[in-house]
C-alpha cells in the first residue's frame, strides 16, 4: 500500500527528530514525523531527561573556540573536527532558537552537578532523585512545545508507525517502508532524517559491542532505544562508527531490581574519590578519569556484577555528601546497602573477594597516594576528574552495577548531518541526528560531549541542510 509523499520524513519524535522536522517546516518543507510508539506522550529519553545543556561539561555560551578546545580535551581528539565545530558553533544558537519557539530554558544553579558548574536547563527542572517524575517537567514540556509548533505550521506526527527499512533508488534515499495497523506502507520523501536514538535497550547489540553480559547491567533509560535506525542505515550502505562506548552512571547493585535506586542516586562521587575493585579484589580502572569511564569499564568486566566500590568512612562522610543527589544519604534512604567494617577482612567477606588480595590492593594504593606516586599504580590512577584519597579504617563498601543511559557511536555523518557511505561521500537524501549518530563521542577516553546539545544541534543542522539541499 502507498503512504504519503512529502519533502521530509523524520524517524523518531524525540528532541532530535522534532527539531529537524520543525526547522525544515519553518524553511518551507512539507514534513511528517513517524513515531513507533502510539501513546500521545511516547516514553523516550527526551521526555525523562534532566535537561542540562552543556558541551563537555562547559557552558554552551562559552564561545566556539573554547568549546572546540573543551571537546578535544574531553575526547582526546577522537571527535571528528567538522562535528566538533558544528556543535561548538551552534550550541548557543540552538538555545536561542528553542527559546524563540517557546521552550523554557533557565540558568539553574541547583543543577551544578556537571563538573561543579551551573548550566542552562530545560525547566521546570526534574528532580535528581529516585523515580522518574517527568510529568510536566522540562523534557516533557519541551516535546509538547515542539510538537504543537510543528502542527500549527502544518507539519504532521503519525504515531504507532514502525519503520522497517529505507528505500533507495539509484543511490538516493527516496523514502521508507513502515508498518501501521498491520499494513505495510511506503512513504515517499525527498529527504529522510534518522533520529530514533541509540541502542541501549537492544541486548543483542549491547552484547556485540558494549558488554559480554548485557543482562547484568542496568538500562538506566527508557526501552525505546533499540538501534533500528543504525541497522537500517547500515543496510543501505551507511558507514557506522565505533560503537563500543556509552554514557551512563555507576549505580548501586540493588538498582538491578529495585526502582527506588535509579536513575538516582548514583555512586559516581564515591567511586571517583576512592577505588573500584573486581571480583578478585583488584583495581581494574583509573578512577580519576571519571564516572562515565568507570561505568564503561565495569560493563566490560567478564562479570559486570562483580564490581564494588571500597572507601573509608571518612570519604563517605566528607566526599559522598557532595553534589545534587549525593549517595550519602540517598543510597541508604532509598533501600541501598552501605557495607561497613572495622577491618578489611570484614569488607572482603561481605563483597565476596579474597581478603589478602583486597588488603594488598589497599596497601599499594595508599602508599602511592601518600607518596604522590599514583601514576606508578597498575592500572594508573590520575586525578583528571577527581582527587585520590587515602582509604583507611573504618571502611565502607558498596556493591555496584553499570547503568547505561545512551550509547555512543552509530551512523557516520558530516557537519550538516548528511549520512556518509563507506567511501566517505554523503548518501543523497539521507540524514541522521542525535544519539543514533557517531563520530563525536566515545573513543579511548569514552569522551562525553552532552546528549541534550547533541540532539538539538544535530537536529537543527539536519533540518536546515535538508531545506538547502531541496533547493
Amino acid at each position: 500500500m502507498d503512504g504519503e509523499n512529502v519533502d521530509l520524513i523524520c524517524i523518531g519524535a524525540g528532541f532530535a527528530g522534532l527539531t529537524a522536522a520543525l526547522r525544515a517546516r519553518q524553511l518551507g518543507l512539507s514534513v511528517i514525523v513517524l513515531e513507533r510508539q502510539s501513546e500521545p506522550k511516547q516514553y523516550n529519553n527526551s521526555r525523562i531527561t534532566t535537561g542540562v545543556f552543556h558541551v563537555a561539561s562547559n557552558d554552551v555560551r562559552l564561545g566556539p573556540e573554547k568549546l572546540i578546545e573543551a571537546i578535544n580535551i574531553e575526547t582526546q581528539n577522537y571527535a571528528k573536527p567538522d562535528l566538533v565545530r558544528a556543535i561548538a558553533e551552534n550550541a548557543a544558537r540552538v538555545v536561542d532558537w528553542l527559546k524563540e519557539q517557546g521552550v523554557s530554558i533557565e540558568h539553574e544553579t541547583s543543577m551544578a552537578y556537571v563538573a561543579g558548574r551551573a548550566h542552562l536547563v530545560l525547566t521546570p527542572a526534574r528532580a535528581m532523585r529516585a523515580g522518574l517524575d517527568w510529568h510536566g517537567k522540562g523534557g516533557d514540556r519541551t516535546l509538547g512545545v515542539l510538537e504543537d509548533k510543528l502542527i500549527d505550521l502544518g507539519g504532521r506526527i503519525l504515531r504507532g508507525v514502525e519503520v522497517a527499512k529505507l528505500v533507495m533508488a539509484e543511490g538516493v534515499c527516496v523514502g521508507l517502508d513502515a508498518r501501521h495497523d498491520g499494513h505495510m506502507l511506503r512513504f515517499g520523501a525527498k529527504a529522510v532524517v534518522v533520529a530514533d536514538g541509540g541502542f541501549q535497550a537492544n541486548l543483542a547489540m549491547l552484547k556485540d559491542t558494549v558488554t559480554p553480559q548485557p543482562d547484568r547491567i542496568k538500562v538506566r533509560a527508557t526501552p525505546s532505544g533499540t538501534g533500528d535506525g543504525i541497522r537500517m542505515a547500515r543496510d543501505v550502505g551507511a558507514r557506522i562508527t565505533e560503537v563500543g562506548a556509552f554514557y551512563g552512571h555507576i549505580q548501586a547493585r540493588e538498582a538491578m531490581h529495585d526502582d527506588r535506586l535509579w536513575p538516582y542516586p548514583n555512586i559516581d562521587i564515591a567511586a571517583t574519590g576512592s577505588i573500584v575493585v573486581d571480583g578478585s579484589g583488584n583495581r581494574f580502572v583509573d578512577e580519576g578519569r571519571g564516572a562515565v569511564f568507570i561505568t564503561n569499564a565495569i560493563a566490560k568486566l567478564a562479570d559486570p556484577l562483580s564490581a564494588s566500590v571500597v572507601l573509608s568512612r571518612k570519604i563517605w562522610d566528607e566526599v559522598a555528601t557532595q553534589g545534587v543527589s549525593p549517595p550519602n544519604p540517598e543510597l541508604t534512604k532509598n533501600g541501598g546497602v552501605l557495607i561497613e567494617g572495622a577491618d578489611l577482612a570484614t569488607i572482603a567477606r561481605t563483597i565476596d573477594v579474597p581478603g589478602a588480595a583486597l588488603a594488598a590492593t589497599i596497601a599499594n594504593y595508599n602508599a602511592a597516594v601518600k607518596s604522590r606516586a599514583i601514576d606508578r599504580l597498575t592500572p594508573i590512577r590520575t586525578e583528571k576528574k577527581a582527587k585520590a584519597h587515602v582509604i583507611e579504617a573504618p571502611y565502607c563498601a558498596i556493591k555496584v552495577c553499570a547503568g547505561v543511559t545512551n550509547t555512543m557511536g552509530g551512523i557516520d555523518i558530516d557537519a550538516d548531518a548528511h549520512v556518509l557511505a563507506d567511501d566517505g561521500k554523503p548518501i543523497p537524501g539521507l540524514y541522521a541526528a542525535g544519539s543514533t549518530t557517531g563520530g563525536l563521542e566515545g573513543g579511548p577516553n569514552v569522551g562525553y560531549v552532552g546528549g541534550i546539545v547533541k540532539a538539538f544541534v544535530l537536529g537543527l543542522c539536519a533540518g536546515e541542510a535538508a531545506a538547502r539541499d531541496s533547493r
